[in-house]
């Protein structure tokens, strides 16, 4: 039984060490310790499908409805998990800049929970610029996030968004 249980741990061990997700890259994430409020720019204009053509290509018609849904979630994610910084839609008002650069999304259909469903992942690099002095404090480099999980593709990407904007509140 505890070989079992040897071999079970390190099967999680390894599973974790190959997971994608949110790492900073640069400076640290202390601000998030800080009260505070942070605008975000969006910037969707080099995302890809698939590492191959672009969002907007793939989600035609849908594009607007994706981006829309899609960042209200970030932001309603951020603002539930993150107990000091607060994201706020006024820049004029706020302590600091966070861009947000998509690189890449893509889909895959999970089978390995009680609920299967669609799940996405996303690639961005997130930069957060405090405003007084244009200092970069902190860089992210989310790489294949997983989150969402959803019949239905849509909500399945709109859950992964704010999924992610929980997750990086909560990254230190």
């Amino acid at each position: 039984m505890k070989r079992f249980y040897v071999i079970f741990c390190m099967a999680l061990i390894t599973m974790f060490a190959f997971a994608g997700g949110i790492k900073v890259s640069k400076g640290k994430a202390s601000y998030m310790k800080t009260e505070g409020k942070i605008f975000v720019v969006f910037d969707w204009t080099n995302a890809k499908w698939d590492h191959g053509k672009s969002v907007k290509a793939q989600w035609g018609e849908e594009y607007d409805a994706y981006v829309e849904q899609g960042e209200a979630q970030f932001v309603e994610g951020y603002n539930k998990e993150s107990k000091k910084v607060k994201i706020i839609k006024d820049e004029s008002s706020a302590d600091y800049i966070m861009t947000v650069k998509f690189t890449n999304f893509d889909r895959f259909y999970s089978m390995m929970s009680v609920v299967p469903g669609n799940k996405h992942k996303i690639w961005a690099e997130i930069t957060v610029v405090d405003k007084k002095n244009g200092e970069v404090i902190c860089e992210y480099n989310v790489k294949e996030f997983k989150g969402g999980r959803d019949f239905s593709i849509f909500d399945s990407y709109t859950e992964s968004m704010g999924d992610l904007g929980s997750e990086l509140a909560e990254t230190k």
